[in-house]
């Protein structure tokens, strides 16, 4: 078993106002460079060998602060992206909800298969999300690993990781630099 400690990038400006930030390339803010150096803080007792990371700032900023303080190296991996909102990314919830009315309901209904407008699907990125998993335990079976990466991909490995429906993914999102445990 491979254990890995799941970390949400910090917060950016985008998260605070409620926009999709999908792979739009967003820095954390300073709220967010804070939690990450929190979040690496409380890592200080455990042991792991390796950070994966989503190559997207947020993710990177925060695996950085992790690194410096465990004195362990950075993989970048785009596998570990977030899902890739199309035409959404940079808008707030409430105008994606109005604008596109129709589309927003169905991906709420069939998230597998049903993507933003020239998006990805939750089925897209659960494919890319075991593909890195496989890598990963095979790479560094019975360690320690940290990931660092986006909402929709850390719920999709806690999805795998505890046998619950990925069509659950949305409402199991960790929030801002907390630190969640699986074994894969």
């Amino acid at each position: 078993m491979t254990k890995l400690y799941l970390i949400r990038h910090g917060e950016t400006d985008w998260n605070k106002q409620g926009k999709y930030t999908g792979q739009m390339d967003i820095p954390i803010n300073e709220i967010g460079r804070e939690q990450a150096k929190k979040v690496a803080e409380e890592m200080k007792t455990l042991e792991p060998v390796v950070i994966y990371s989503s190559d997207l700032k947020r993710a990177l900023e925060t695996a950085q602060a992790i690194s410096e303080e465990l004195n362990i190296p950075i993989i970048k991996d785009e596998r570990l992206r977030e899902i890739r909102q199309g035409e959404w990314e940079g808008m707030h919830v409430n105008k994606i909800k109005m604008q596109y009315t129709k589309e927003f309901a169905a991906r709420k209904e069939n998230p597998l298969t049903v993507a933003a407008p020239g998006g990805e699907s939750i089925g897209d990125v659960e494919i890319r999300v075991r593909s890195l998993l496989v890598d990963i335990t095979q790479k560094h079976p019975n360690s320690e690993v940290v990931v660092s990466s986006h909402g929709i991909v850390l719920g999709i490995i806690r999805t795998i990781a505890e046998g619950i429906p990925v069509t659950e993914v949305f409402n199991i999102i960790p929030e801002n630099a907390t630190l969640y445990k699986v074994e894969i």
